[in-house]
């Protein structure tokens, strides 16, 4: 058995193996004895059953296994040669049946890529300042004012307002109405889109008892829906005074809340700033370094990310089945993220290891419990050794670092408005 490995890029290896008809008998030949052996055929004593039985009754079978056997052994010793592998592809047998009675077999692996280190101090990104308005404010109290309203039938509101909420007894919904509810009573407010904000239009004006058909134009699809009113109720905002105040724990006046939110917001502002400075921060990384991605590897990562993902909606494992299902509905769009996030991840390796960071067990295991809700230190420390974990962790904390270290060093400039307002509408 013999192999090639011809170096197509930096992170791309085509491996062509070649297994002789010689091997393949050979291995053939011990799979036959040893089910001689363990066959039970009427007429022979056990262990006595001739060859040429087992092969006519199982030979096809054999063989293929034998084949099986050998190419997977070729393969093995071929990529235990190849430094930095990442990732191997599907076995294409290339020729079934060469001249002595073997075959030639061709498989795809892949590297981890290196990335040529550029200077990363002192990158120049532009975001929007922190700007919290007495508006901002005002909104986000009048927020938490709708989350303490109350509802209450009112005497001789009988007809449906916008703002109420009201019970329904919804039926006959065609198949496009039928992906947004389903037939049965339920609880809308409307215009606050719990069904659909033009559906909901439908009910102003209708009276307690009576029924509506529910009509709205989704994209190509006009879902319908009929729906008896049951029960109107008004819901009652509270006044914002020093009462409603106290009831928020953040103040004993309408002062004091809106000072504590203001502090809030500005809070979340500052966070959002420096997630968009870490992002123009990466995406000027990416585009200083670029590296070349192993397409298979990040398929591969995509698709086990989604099936997680799916694992926690259904509260099951996925059978493997649906593995090629999840590949193939993956889009190009997808993918994208999934080949940003393995460029981020080489690149702040190579700057990690440039800057020399280095991370303790405690530091490991301190954002390990983070990851798990802050969940015991023993506990953490013990599954993270079990599953040898560790590693992946410590990679993951020494790269946070080494993004702090290059935004810490980046240079940060404020936006315009006309800036902000033109890169909203380029990213909608």
């Amino acid at each position: 058995m013999s192999f090639e490995i011809v170096e197509k890029s930096q992170v791309n290896r085509e491996i062509t193996l070649t297994v002789p008809g010689s091997e393949v008998r050979s291995v053939e030949s011990l799979m036959v004895e040893n089910a001689r052996r363990k066959m039970v055929v009427n007429g022979f004593r056990k262990g006595k059953v001739p060859a040429s039985v087992v092969r006519e009754r199982a030979g096809a079978a054999i063989m293929e296994d034998a084949r099986q056997e050998c190419l997977q052994k070729t393969a093995r010793e071929a990529i235990a040669t190849i430094e930095n592998l990442l990732h191997v592809g599907e076995v294409d047998v290339v020729e079934p049946q060469t001249a002595d009675g073997g075959f030639v077999a061709v498989l795809h692996a892949e590297c981890t890529p290196t990335v040529e280190l550029k200077p990363y101090n002192g990158i120049e990104v532009k975001v929007a300042d922190v700007k919290v308005t007495d508006e901002d404010v005002e909104e986000a109290i009048n927020v938490r004012l709708q989350r303490h309203a109350t509802t209450e039938v009112v005497e001789g509101h009988d007809t449906v307002e916008d703002g109420d909420v009201v019970c329904c007894e919804l039926s006959a919904p065609n198949d496009a109405a039928a992906k947004l509810c389903r037939a049965g009573e339920r609880t809308i407010c409307v215009g606050r889109g719990d069904l659909n904000v033009d559906m909901e239009k439908c009910l102003v004006g209708v009276k307690l008892g009576d029924s509506v058909t529910l009509t709205a134009k989704i994209g190509d699809e006009e879902p319908v829906v009929t729906a008896e009113v049951k029960e109107i109720k008004v819901r009652k905002v509270p006044e914002l005074n020093d009462e409603f105040a106290k009831t928020t724990g953040e103040g004993e006046t309408v002062a004091e809340l809106r000072e504590a939110t203001r502090k809030t917001l500005v809070e979340e502002e500052e966070e959002r700033r420096k997630a968009e400075i870490e992002r123009k921060v990466l995406e000027k990384l990416r585009e200083l370094m670029p590296v070349e991605i192993p397409e298979g590897y990040v398929k591969a990562r995509a698709v086990q990310a989604v099936r997680l993902q799916v694992e926690q909606w259904l509260h099951r494992q996925v059978d493997e089945s649906w593995l090629d299902q999840i590949a193939a509905n993956l889009s190009d769009k997808e993918l994208d993220h999934y080949r940003d996030d393995y460029r981020n991840e080489i690149i702040l390796n190579a700057i990690a290891a440039d800057a020399k960071i280095e991370v303790t067990h405690d530091e490991i295991v301190e954002e390990a419990m983070k990851w798990f809700g802050h969940a015991k230190k023993e506990r953490v420390e013990r599954w993270m050794t079990e599953n040898n974990s560790m590693h992946f962790v410590g990679d993951q904390v020494k790269r946070d670092r080494a993004l702090k270290l290059v935004c810490d060093a980046a240079v940060v400039t404020s936006m315009t408005d006309e800036e902000i307002a033109a890169e909203k509408e380029a990213q909608a």
